[in-house]
């Protein structure tokens, strides 16, 4: 009896000791499922070759683009995210450089975000390529930008809080909120029609805030035009 005691004792440590790997770990695993999704994004634009071929324009420029990550920045770009993220959540320890490369990452991946939505409102002038293709692009873009608008909140507060002046405000029940509340107050906004899981603290906070729900809006706005469209060509 005690020893089936001491193994289901020992077997609950082995499990605390892996969550708590992982809860220490938990941004080199965001950052590859984040970077999972821009890359299928990505793919799916440029699977239909012949019908991007005839573009012309502003939207000839974002396929050309697409492509050109595809094709050739990604021999570059694939190394730098999947490389440092497999060492860093392999190693037992925190190098130095991890922490500015993780933000070096972040920046990196707002930036393609930011990109990404321009292309997005510009292939609602498209009606040369496939009918679905905005629809498909939407799909993969909404679970990413609200996978990075909840890190920038995280990184904002986790920053600001070292000098005890936090930028916003959760509604949660603990003192302190915790990686997933970012990240499940991000998704929120998909939900209702305000950001009502995160608060300002400043204006330049609600200013952010702000800026979130317009790219949401934004993201539903095209959703929305598109499946009329689609409705509409039936």
């Amino acid at each position: 009896m005690s020893e089936h005691l001491e193994g289901r004792k020992k077997e609950s440590q082995l499990i605390s000791s892996q969550l708590s790997y992982f809860a220490h770990r938990w941004e080199e695993l965001f950052f590859l499922l984040v970077f999972a999704l821009l890359c299928f994004q990505n793919l799916a634009f440029v699977s239909d070759f012949e019908s991007l071929s005839s573009l012309h324009g502003a939207i000839a420029f974002f396929a050309e683009f697409e492509f050109f990550v595809v094709r050739r920045l990604s021999y570059v770009s694939n190394p730098f995210v999947v490389l440092p993220l497999a060492y860093l959540f392999a190693s037992r320890g925190r190098p130095q450089w991890s922490r500015r490369y993780l933000d070096i990452l972040g920046i990196y991946f707002v930036a393609r975000m930011t990109t990404q939505l321009i292309g997005l409102n510009i292939l609602v002038f498209d009606f040369t390529t496939s009918r679905f293709l905005l629809i498909t692009q939407l799909l993969f873009f909404l679970p990413y930008s609200l996978l990075v608008w909840g890190w920038i909140y995280w990184r904002l507060d986790t920053s600001a809080g070292r000098t005890r002046r936090q930028l916003f405000r959760l509604d949660i029940e603990g003192e302190y909120p915790r990686p997933i509340d970012y990240l499940i107050a991000s998704f929120s906004s998909v939900f209702s029609a305000s950001i009502n899981g995160i608060k300002g603290r400043s204006a330049r906070a609600e200013f952010l805030i702000l800026l979130h729900g317009l790219v949401i809006y934004d993201v539903m706005g095209l959703t929305l035009s598109r499946a009329v469209s689609l409705v509409q060509n039936k």
